[in-house]
């Protein structure tokens, strides 16, 4: 087969395969996506009584055991100039209409949970229910009409409409058991049909090449070796799209709604840039503005300052915010809310598509610091996969273009090393100079690239990294001028004063979370480890950036408040030491290595994709631990070929789970993200 030539152009090539998976794997979502549930009628109700609609939606399943995903409906659907100005969250009033599709005849248990008030009528009939009770009514096989009301005045919203079949355990009423009114159940279960039909095919057409991989003709022999020689950008390709959908799932959702309010400073900035003239935002220092330039309100229960003109952060990430809303989002607030229009389902895509972009550069980066092609694709599959790093890439800060433009300057300077052209330093010059105006610890890419520079005697791109910097903070001042240099120079007075620094910031840094909520602490555990070994390793040389970014964050954030997005720029380095770990993993199956990669990474995830009751089982953990040391235990004592073998089986099945697991951890994020594990 070495003798067959790939098919010409097969840069074009790779790039129609890999058009072509994501549109299969897209017509794969949209075929397969549930194609049940009820509809729902979403309104507020007015101080007069009468219901005023907001919106119309097709809901799955009555499942809303936290608040995010009924709030949301209402946030993101706001209508100012017909609902009036949400100072608070308005009373919902909501109707589910359809049918409920019993399978078989029997006698079946309701249950409606509920916060505030709930009404149940099946078959036109009204079901008293009350929390903890389950009513039972005998049920013929077919549809039966049902409705469910839901008003809730104040609080947090929860709603869960739960059955008993005959002979099985109280569950949600799934997508496959309702039905809306007016749709043909048949149509959704000949789209289901087809989209397994299509799986089906996609995985038989797989599997036919394996087969003719032994004896293959000759079509199917330039097939494979166009596969074999561009296998790599097909595995970054599928990698690429394998994160935007883990990314855009419940993207709107979680992280939480003013969760941190820090994600609307760049969203209203951003929109006030390109619709105003003058960025306003909410600031975390009101006073040092004049009061005829502030605007105190509160919106959904929550307060705001905004300031202008906003000087907290610098403007370059809330620049490619606006870009993005320029001519996309319409006013729904009249003036002088109207940035409030700008919605976090439309200001994340930001920060999602610069994590993606993200992934062709840390596999580059990864290749650059020497790591192997397996290495760098297994770095590139965590950076993807983690939940603590998926839902990190949705938040709307600024620390999603700064990990970018640390990793371009990091490349730039190594090319410059290997080439010493201009080209090269002038790009790491002027990344450095971007960074400035991204986020104020954006200063630690231009120390990180002159520590480099210098190390390698490359004084005049070191010179011009720091006069492009230079210059870049002189055009920020003009920026600041432009508007209120007065105003501007209080802001940063007050920043550099406030804050309280210490010690503490050093333990706290080493802390997982996403916002101020500890999650996946034994994921952020083991890229901490991971980093620790590469610290022995010839790539030692990747630990460089993370060293002097965590500590320009040691030395100027306030520890009090040392938030998960702060990490977003040392991700990436943190995952090229985990690609090399995995790449250890794979190929040594040793107890040292192998052990803690069990007890922090995948046991984190088995934490998190395990119902509560089995994760927290002492048949479950004595599993876990068996698999963790057992195999490894018994390769120690005795090194022979059955348990080497052993071993290596094992090694695949933790690092299988530790994939799965975090699937199932992003697939079931706003529950478990809610929930009390993982949270302090």
């Amino acid at each position: 087969m070495s003798g067959v030539p790939p098919p010409a152009g097969p840069g074009r090539a790779v790039y129609a395969a890999l058009a072509g998976l994501g549109a299969y794997a897209l017509v794969l979502l949209v075929l397969l996506a549930p194609s049940g549930g009820l509809l729902g009628r979403y309104a507020i109700r007015g101080p007069d009584g009468r219901d005023v609609p907001v919106r119309q939606q097709i809901d799955p399943a009555i499942d809303f055991p936290v608040p995010q995903r009924l709030d949301a409906v209402y946030i993101f659907n706001w209508d100012a100039g017909r609902f009036g100005f949400p100072a608070t969250m308005p009373p919902y009033a909501i109707r589910w209409t359809g049918a409920l599709r019993v399978p078989e005849s029997g006698r079946y248990g309701l249950a409606l949970e509920a916060e505030g008030q709930a009404a149940l009528i099946l078959d036109g009939e009204a079901i008293e229910t009350t929390p903890d009770t389950v009513a039972y009514r005998d049920l013929a096989a077919g549809l039966h009409p049902i409705e469910v009301d839901y008003f809730l005045a104040q609080g947090e919203a929860r709603l869960v409409l739960r059955w008993r079949p005959p002979g099985r355990p109280l569950r949600t009423i799934s997508s496959p058991y309702l039905l809306p009114p007016g749709i043909d159940r048949s149509s959704g279960s000949a789209r289901r049909s087809l989209g397994w039909l299509l799986a089906g095919a996609g995985a038989a057409a797989l599997l036919a090449l394996l087969v003719l991989a032994r004896r293959p003709p000759a079509p199917v022999a330039r097939l494979l070796a166009f596969a074999a020689a561009e296998r790599t950008r097909l595995a970054l390709g599928a990698i690429l799209i394998l994160a935007a959908i883990l990314r855009f799932h419940d993207y709107d959702l979680v992280p939480f709604h003013h969760e941190t309010a820090d994600e609307y400073q760049h969203a209203w900035e951003g929109w006030t840039l390109f619709h105003e003239g003058v960025p306003r935002a909410w600031s975390t220092f009101p006073d040092r503005y004049p009061i005829n330039q502030t605007l105190d309100f509160r919106w959904f229960g929550d307060r705001y300052v905004v300031v202008r003109p906003y000087f907290d952060h610098p403007p370059l990430f809330s620049i490619l915010v606006g870009l993005l809303t320029r001519v996309w989002v319409p006013e729904s607030y009249p003036s002088p809310w109207s940035f409030l229009s700008l919605t976090l389902p439309v200001a994340r895509l930001v920060p999602i598509l610069l994590s993606l972009a993200g992934i062709l550069l840390l596999h580059r980066l990864a290749r650059r610091y020497g790591a192997t092609e397996s290495a760098a694709l297994l770095a590139a599959l965590v950076y993807a996969t983690l939940p603590l790093i998926v839902m990190s890439h949705r938040l709307v800060k600024a620390e999603s273009l700064l990990a970018l433009l640390f990793m371009g300057t990091i490349l730039a300077v190594m090319r410059h090393d290997e080439t010493g052209g201009r080209g090269s330093a002038l790009s790491a010059a002027i990344l450095c100079g971007l960074s400035l105006w991204t986020k104020a610890t954006g200063v630690a890419v231009p120390a990180t690239a002159l520590l480099l520079l210098l190390g390698r005697r490359r004084h005049r791109a070191a010179a011009l990294v720091a006069a492009t910097s230079a210059a870049f903070l002189l055009l920020y001042l003009l920026y600041a001028a432009g508007y209120d240099l007065g105003i501007f120079l209080k802001v940063i007075q007050a920043q550099a004063t406030t804050k309280w620094v210490g010690l503490d910031a050093v333990q706290d840094l080493l802390a997982g979370k996403v916002v101020v909520k500890w999650f996946g602490r034994g994921w952020y555990l083991w890229l901490l480890l991971a980093a620790g070994v590469a610290a022995f390793r010839k790539e030692r040389a990747l630990l460089v950036p993370l060293l002097v970014y965590g500590a320009v964050i040691v030395m100027t954030a306030d520890h009090r408040v040392i938030y998960g997005w702060y990490r977003i720029p040392i991700y990436p380095f943190l995952c090229v030491a985990a690609g090399l770990y995995l790449e250890t993993l794979l190929r040594d199956a040793d107890l040292f290595v192998s052990a803690p990669f069990a007890f922090t990474a995948v046991g984190t995830g088995l934490l998190y994709a395990l119902p509560e009751g089995m994760a927290e089982s002492k048949p479950a953990v004595f599993l876990f631990v068996l698999l963790a040391l057992g195999p490894y235990l018994a390769r120690l004592a005795h090194e022979g070929r059955a348990t080497r073998r052993l071993a290596r089986a094992a090694t695949y099945l933790l690092v299988a789970l530790f994939l799965v697991t975090s699937l199932m951890s992003v697939q079931g994020l706003l529950e478990i993200y809610s929930a009390t594990r993982g949270v302090r």
